[in-house]
């Protein structure tokens, strides 16, 4: 079983920064920052930029929400400072939908790669392995 610098396995210290994505977003940076400069272990950097690569990608998904919110908030604004009527929002508050929904699939991703990290596996998610793939 192959040791990481710290001492303990590989397995482990990729669970770790799994996992911290699901505790705290600094903690993750740290972990994730000190495996890139200090570890060697191809498999453990791929872990590391792929726990950082999934938070961001899911922060963005609420800012894509709220940009098309302000964009149907600008154009209820130019209507109705014309003297006509309008009120266009989400139907059914589906954006409120769309963040639960991917908050719990973050989560679910999260734990999925934390516990098959343990035995050095992967599990693939297909846009962010090819980013993470092409960059590295």
């Amino acid at each position: 079983m192959e040791k990481a610098k710290l001492g303990i396995s590989i397995g482990l210290l990729g669970a770790a920064v799994y996992f911290m994505g699901l505790i705290n977003t600094t903690a993750l940076i740290l972990l994730a920052g000190y495996i890139l400069l200090f570890e060697s272990n191809t498999w453990l950097r791929k872990c590391a930029t792929k726990a950082v690569a999934i938070m961001i990608a899911f922060a963005l998904i609420p800012v894509v929400l709220s940009f098309v919110t302000d964009i149907l908030s600008f154009i209820n604004s130019v209507v109705n400072g014309f003297g006509g009527s309008l009120r266009l929002d989400w139907p059914f508050g589906i954006d409120n939908w769309i963040n639960i929904a991917a908050n719990l699939l973050e989560k679910i991703i999260l734990v999925a790669l934390g516990f098959t990290a343990l035995s050095q596996g992967t599990i693939a998610v297909g846009p962010i392995d090819k980013v993470i793939d092409r960059h590295s």
